[in-house]
Parts: structure tokens; sequence; C-alpha cells
């Protein structure tokens, strides 16, 4: 029998899925490999651990005496000791014997150390050593602690691998797969489902080039890829994977589809398509077997069909049956499995409006969770503590709001516990957006006690909620690069990482445009990725410095807001929740909480507002009028407080869409925000004041103004015909009269000129296309002349891998500053690409620009900025000189003039010309009423 077909037994199982379904084809396999290929066995022992493998299942203790005395009949031959020891530890395993099997793991440890010499040097020493790795890093597994037993099977991973191409046979290539297979469900059961997703991916690949026979362990990983898709709600996907699984089963008279058929089922639910989840789960009932291990996973499915049919009781009943099956199968280590089963029957409580059962079943998850080893405790903790403050809201009394105010305290704690385990930004971005509903039960529940009680406390802690939910990758971003530079990382390590990650972005640009992709090409990445990821882990772990700077967690408090503002200032940040849009306001000795109602009236509008502002040939009246009432609903009662000239804005969710400049305040009149004050933008304070900490450089300026011809595409995958723009390059001409600087026009205005030039530079001006790729935003680009001896394309990607020493970054180009909007995170564009690569401010702009206006605009914004104002100032009064130019013409529309908006540090790029002249005055007057000789006395 070949060890492949029997070890499709260790990458088995889904959530509630057992790694190992059959332990007995995981013994026979072992011994198939170690007792026919050694000779010198004795029949008497061949007989001894026949009779304990025939116990093996029924009787543990009959089993384990066999496999004991196999072990004292073999005296010193070492090889028999290790396979009776090998087999006493799969019994103790499958019989869930947990502290006799770390007992025996510990004595196989030691006989593994006092004779590594002779075991490696065996004619099957390779099997031993992987086979020991497994049993290690799958009890690590079971007892859930994941960091133990990611180091064995990393180190299956590494045995095998570093052995040459021509001793590699297919049971190696099985004990890879089964490690690359347990690596990638300890990612998915932590959350790191992009991690899980690329390993998933990396073994079907493995497993098809080098396993192509064994389609029986090709179907387990689709349907352990499909859990992870089904989690990352791609549902349809998912059950595309599991029906192949399902369909070669049926082929092949498989009676393994049980689990199969429950994912199907549970996709079909999350999809709303309730009459074929219920005919999938009547399959899996048809399926079930009596003592089945999965009984407890059929329940729980059965369950959520039966909630979402509307059947509380039957719903109830069938998560209760499950709660009992993991408490009987699996002893004192169920807590984890029972707090999972506690908080989806606190869900479908709160669904039916049972409240106070729902919070009595959420904390007996809790007290579970808070006494398990589980290493994955703590995420299902978050998610429990998350679900209750929801609750604790919805009873809407002042204890339940502060009940529900601490919980969402102690949720924070673990979320930042939690960001620090996840290196891949996909899922960090997904952590935080489950986070969410958290923040808003916090903000609901801050909002309600301060309402009551007019204690400044609930807005400083709302405030630390607002901070907490934004930005964050950024953030870390920009905390890295520090990180990097303070904390003495050798240079080595530093120019290692940068080639990692140029390597990385080169290979996936490549992935996501060819059609043709070159064989190995994916591996090639995974194993880059993985480089990447050792090294991070090395340097956070060899270096503290690097690690607390990195991980700072702290953000800025509402009061260190207020000590960095000025009298004519006014912070104003937004949080857009669910439910409700909270506001907080600043001021230097004052605050706002205010809190407006979401309604689909609401947000249609906004919409609204955001089409016709983006549309030249929208209707003015209409527009000014719908803006008018948008205006006073989100931002009107706080102006009515705060007379502050000047307002720097932190938007959040659809907001992000709105140029608040171009709100009317007054519709009688058609009278601009942007004529009453200056505006700039910002995700959070805590990133402001990164951002106002930049040092600003000499105002030496890089211009492009690359040329398109209309009918060639600038780039043959994505096919994307880029426009003429005829004013770019008078816009770039005009901007150099006020700074000096070099300017790359036509055919000069290529990627590699600004790639070679960027760095001698502190305002980089851009004056090209932009396009948004709404599929995969980091793919999004700036378009420079096409060159086909190069790339042409400058994609956020590309950004990543960027050092700018930027004190601003102008993008002159269509919706520079829109991309994917992420809760929190703002846009995911060209914009905050250039922050990511170390600019201080950019100004950007929110739909396609006309490059007429657009030249005239941004004429009058550098002519500004070298008579030394500060930038929200420049641009604002560029606007106001515009319309008061076209006040009388179709020009006057927001659309020509609004789309523009300045993000990050505003002051000045170079000092006032005012004070030059006053101070050249001055001179001037001194040398009038002294003379010559007085002068030189003076200076002396």
């Amino acid at each position: 029998m070949s060890i492949q077909s029997l070890m499709i037994a260790f990458n088995l199982r889904i959530e509630g899925y057992l790694i190992i379904k059959n332990f007995n084809l995981i013994v026979f396999a072992f011994f198939v490999i170690i007792v026919a290929k050694a000779q010198d066995k004795t029949e008497n022992l061949d007989l001894i651990y026949e009779k304990g493998y025939e116990h093996f299942y029924i009787n543990k203790d009959s089993a384990l005496f066999y496999f004991d005395l196999m072990e004292t009949y073999a005296l010193d031959d070492i090889e028999s000791i290790i396979d009776a020891k090998t087999a006493k530890a799969e019994v103790l395993e499958y019989h869930r014997d947990l502290s006799e099997l770390d007992s025996t793991l510990i004595e196989l440890d030691s006989l593994f150390k006092t004779h590594y010499n002779f075991i490696t040097n065996v004619d099957d020493g390779i099997f031993y050593r992987v086979h020991f790795a497994y049993q290690k890093g799958n009890y690590y597994y079971i007892t859930n602690r994941f960091e133990k037993s990611r180091v064995f099977f990393n180190e299956i991973i590494n045995i095998i691998e570093q052995q040459p191409k021509k001793l590699m046979d297919v049971d190696l290539h099985t004990y890879l797969s089964t490690a690359y297979g347990y690596l990638a469900k300890m990612y998915s059961n932590e959350g790191k489902l992009n991690l899980a997703r690329k390993y998933y991916e990396r073994n079907i690949r493995n497993l098809k080039k080098n396993n192509s026979e064994d389609k029986s362990s090709l179907h387990a990983n689709y349907n352990l890829l499909a859990e992870v898709l089904k989690r990352q709600k791609n549902y349809e996907e998912a059950n595309s994977f599991l029906f192949k699984t399902y369909r070669f089963n049926i082929k092949n008279s498989k009676d393994n589809d049980l689990l199969t058929v429950l994912n199907i089922a549970q996709n079909y639910n999350s999809l709303s398509q309730s009459d074929s989840a219920k005919y999938y789960v009547n399959i899996a009932r048809s399926l079930l077997k009596k003592n089945d291990p999965e009984e407890s996973s059929f329940y729980q499915v059965s369950a959520e069909t039966q909630q979402k049919n509307g059947n509380y009781d039957l719903a109830l009943k069938e998560f209760q049956k499950a709660l009992t099956l993991v408490s009987t199968n699996w002893g004192g280590n169920s807590s984890f499995k029972k707090a999972h089963i506690l908080n989806k029957i606190g869900l479908l409580q709160n669904q039916y409006q049972y409240y106070h059962k729902a919070l009595n079943t959420y904390d007996k998850a809790i007290l579970l969770l808070s006494n398990s080893s589980s290493e994955n405790s703590q995420n299902k903790l978050f998610q429990v503590y998350r679900n209750k403050a929801i609750v604790l809201n919805t009873l809407n009394t002042s204890e339940s709001h502060l009940s529900a105010f601490n919980t969402t305290d102690l949720s924070i704690k673990i979320l930042d516990d939690l960001k620090t385990g996840f290196l891949n930004n996909n899922d960090k971005l997904r952590l935080i957006e489950n986070a969410f509903p958290l923040f808003e039960s916090g903000l609901i529940a801050a909002h309600s006690l301060y309402e009551s009680s007019k204690n400044d406390y609930y807005i400083e802690e709302a405030f630390r909620y607002f901070e907490k939910s934004k930005s964050v990758l950024l953030l870390e971003a920009l905390l890295s690069s520090q990180a990097t530079t303070f904390a003495k990382i050798p240079k080595e390590k530093v120019t290692y990482e940068n080639q990692l990650k140029s390597e990385i972005t080169n290979i996936e640009k490549e992935l996501s445009s060819s059609r043709n992709i070159e064989v190995g090409l994916e591996d090639k990445l995974f194993n880059l990725r993985q480089e990447h990821i050792n090294l991070i882990v090395d340097l956070e772990t060899n270096y503290p410095a690097y690690y607390d700077l990195k991980y700072n967690n702290k953000i800025q408090t509402l009061t260190e807001v207020q000590d960095n503002l000025t009298e004519n200032d006014l912070f104003i940040s937004y949080f857009y929740g669910n439910q409700n849009i909270y506001t907080i306001a600043i001021s230097k000795n004052d605050k706002f909480f205010h809190s407006i109602t979401i309604t689909e009236e609401l947000e249609n509008h906004i919409s609204e507002v955001h089409a016709m502002l983006s549309n030249a040939k929208s209707n003015p009246d209409l527009l000014s009028k719908l803006s008018h009432k948008l205006y006073q609903k989100i931002l009107g009662p706080i102006l009515k407080l705060h007379p502050q000239e000047r307002i720097i804005l932190a938007p959040d969710g659809l907001l992000n869409y709105i140029p608040f400049g171009s709100l009317v305040t007054n519709e009688r009149e058609r009278r601009y925000l942007i004529e009453d004050k200056i505006i700039s933008y910002v995700n959070s304070a805590t990133l402001w004041t990164q951002l106002n900490g930049k040092k600003q450089n000499s105002a030496k300026l890089l211009a492009f103004a690359p040329s398109f011809d209309a009918n060639i595409p600038s780039d043959d995958s994505r096919s994307q015909l880029l426009g003429n723009l005829p004013h770019n390059r008078n816009e770039v001409q005009q901007i150099l009269t006020s700074f000096s600087g070099k300017s790359f026009i036509d055919d000069q205005a290529t990627l590699q000129n600004f790639t070679a030039t960027l760095s001698d530079y502190s305002v980089l001006h851009l004056a090209t296309h932009a396009v948004f790729d709404d599929k995969n935003p980091e793919y999004s680009y700036l378009a420079f002349t096409p060159n086909t001896a190069s790339d042409d394309l400058l994609f956020v990607k590309d950004l990543y891998n960027l050092t700018l020493n930027a004190s601003l970054v102008t993008l002159s180009g269509c919706e520079s500053g829109i991309g994917e909007l992420k809760r929190g995170e703002g846009f995911l564009s060209l914009a905050r690409g250039f922050f990511y690569s170390g600019a201080a401010s950019i100004t950007s702009t929110l739909w396609k620009i006309n490059d007429n206006s657009s030249s005239d605009l941004m004429g009058n914004f550098y002519l500004n900025l070298a008579d030394g104002k500060a930038k929200d100032e420049s641009l604002r009064e560029a606007k106001l000189t515009f319309l008061e130019k076209n006040k009388e013409n179709g020009l006057s529309h927001p659309y020509w003039w609004s789309g523009y908006i300045i993000q990050g540090n505003t002051k000045p790029l170079v000092s006032s010309s005012k004070w030059q002249w006053i101070l050249y005055g001055s001179i001037v007057i001194l040398l009038l009423f002294l003379g010559r000789k007085q002068l030189v006395q003076l200076f002396k």
C-alpha cells in the first residue's frame, strides 16, 4: 500500500474537522515504510506489533500493553524501540489521552537526541525525523499551541526541501504537503485568511506537480481552501471547489463526503439560498454515521439552516446537541469549541431579541475562553466581547451602556495584541473591518453616557475609539520606516528587505497583467513572501527597539490634539458606522460630540451630491439645494459653535467622496464653504501629528507632463486607451515660473526618468492620467509617456517600495485621490501610496479633472506657495481666484474647481516673501539713516 494514498488524513478537515481522520492509516503507513524495509526485525516483534494494532481503536489499554511489550522485548534495538513508542503515541493521540501523549513524546524526544547520529544515518532516517516532527507538530496543533506547532511543520518543510531532487519520492512529497496543509490550517484558525489561502494554493500546485495521481489529497485541499474562501465571504468561489470534491467523491464511491456537503450547505445559507441549503443538509443527514466524529459539525450547520429559515426553537435544539457532542468527544480540551458554539447561540438569541439570555450565553463563552490554553482563544474572545457589547447597547439603559463601554475597552486591548501577529496587510484589514461593530458599540455607549452625564471623559474616550479605528496600516507603515532607521537595523538587512519587496512587487505585477504565466512563478512569489515574513520575524525578535517602535500603539489623545492646534484651528473627525455618523470637533479650548442617524435617504443624498459635483453638466441650482441640505446635516451645527477659519477634516465612509469646500453654506447667495474657511484633510489625528513632524525640505520642484497617443494603449496587457492632455505642458511650464526645478515634457516624461531623479527633489508635480483599478486597487496607476524600452505605469504597489523626501506631491490627474474605500483606512488610492513612500502632504483629485481648468488652478496654487503661504491656504486662494474669474460663466460649477483636495502637512514650503521684503526694506532704511562708518561700526 502506498503512503500517498494513506496520508490524505493528514490534510483533512475544516473548522470542526479533525486534521487526522483515521489514525490506523497513518500508523500503518508509517510502519509500511519502516517495518517492510527493516529486514533485521524479528518475527516476534512483528507479531507483537500486529497484536497492538488489532486493538488500536477498540481498546486503548490493550494496544498500549502490546506496544510497551514490544519496547521491552526490543532490548537495545533502537529502531524497534522508536517504532513502539511512535505507535504508542499514535494510540494516545487517537484516544485523546493528551497528558500521557505529552510524556511519551518527551521520551521519544530524548531517544532522538541521544541517538541522533544513528537515526540520521540509517536508511530510513529521514522518515524517522519527519514523522517525529509531524507527531510533535500535530500534538501542539490539537492542544492549540500554534506557535510551537509551526516550528515542527516548518522543520518538516526545511528537511524535505533540502533533499536532492533525485531523492524526492512520493512519500516525501506527501509529508511536505501535510506540513503545508497544517500551517495553512493554523493561519486559517487564527483569522489570517489571506496567508492561509496562499499556503493552500501553494499546496495545491505542489500536489498537481508532484503527486498528480493522488486526487484524494488534492480534493482534501480543495475543501480546506474552500473553508478560507467561505470565511472571506467568497461563497460562490468556495462552492466551486467544494462541488469539484463532491463530484469526485461520488464518481469514486468515496464515503467521506459529510463535511464537503455541510460546507456547501453553509455557503448556500450565507447566499440566502435556503432551499439549496436545506437540500444539502438532508444529504448530510443521510451520510451521518453512528458516533461520527463530525456529528457536532452536522448539528451546527443544521442549526444555522433552521435559524436562516426563522425556526428559533429548532435551531436552539440543534445547537444544544452540537454543544453536548463537543463536550463528550473532546472532554477537557473542549473549551474553545464549546465557546465557539455558545457564541453562535448568543447570536441566535440576540436575533430573536432574547437579550438577557444572549448575555448569559456570552458570559459562559467568555468564562471558557478565559480559562482556555488555546492560542486562538484571544481571537474568539474578541468576537464574543464584540457581540456582547452590541447586545448591551440594545438594552438601552445607563447600566447596560456603561457595561458596553467597559466591554469595548477590554476588546480593544485584545485587538491591540492581535494586530501585532498579522503580518499580511489584507488579513489585518479584515481584522480591522471586523472590529468596526465593536468601535461603533463603544461610541453608542460613550455618546449615551456623555449625553446623560455631560462628562468630558466620554468625549475623550470616544475620540480614542475614533483614532484606534483609523489608518492602522498606513500608520504602521510610517512607524515601520522610522523603526528601521532608529532601531539601528544593520544596513545589509535593510538592503535585503528592499530587494525582497522589489522582487515581490515585480512578480505580483507580472502575475496580475500577464496572460501567459511562467511555470513556477507563483511558487517563486510564495517563497519570496515567506523569506520576507521570516526577515520581519527576525527583526521583531532580535531587535526589540524595532518591535517597540513599529507596534507603538500610542495614539493622539484629544488633549494632545488641542495642544497642537492654534486658536484659529478646528479639527473635525468623523466615524461612519452602520447606525450612526459620529462627529467630534476639537478646538484649542473646546470640544463637541455629535451623532447623526444613518438613513437610506442620507446615504442616497451623499451619493447624489458627489455624482452631481463630478458632472459638469449637472443642474447648478439643484446641486446648490442638495449641497446646502447636506451642509446643514453634517457640518452646519458644528460651525455655528466654532468660528475658527482653518478646518482640518478627518472624514470617514462615504464622506470621503465629498470635497467639503464645495458645500453651500448659503443657498440664496450660493456661497461655498471654501469662501469662508481654509480646508485640509487627513485620515486621523495621529497621522496628522506624524506628518506634521516631517521636516520640510528646500522647495526644489520636479514636474512631469507626459504625452499620449489616444489611439495606442499605454500598456498592451491592460489595453487602457489614454487620451491626450493638451494643457498639461502649459501647466508644468507655468508652475516652473514660481519654483526653481526641472521638468520632463512629452517623450522625456518617462517613468524611468521619474524614478531616477525623484530623490533629489522635495516638490513633485505629476500632470498625467491616474487610472483606478476597482478590481485590484493596488494596481491603480499613474501613466507616464509610453516607452517600449521600459515600463510606463507607476502602480500603487510600486509606491510602497519608493523612498521620498517630498514635502509636497501634487497628482494633477483624474481621480488620483480615489480608490477602494476601506473602513477606517479611507481610499486605497495613489495619493495614499505616496504617503507610504514618505510624502508629507499630497494634493490630489476626487474625480476626472479637466486639464484646462487644472492648468489655471495649479498655476495659481504654486504662485501662492512661492509667496510663502501655507499649502491649504494656497489651494483655497487658487480656487477663489478661479471662482472670481469665472463667476459669470459655466466654469463656476464646482466640477471645475472643487475636486482638488490637500492632505497632510499644510505648512508653507518657503518662507513668506512678505517677510523677505520687510527685511530688505529695513536694510534700505538703515542704510539711509546711517553713514558707512556707522554701519560698519554697528556690525562689528
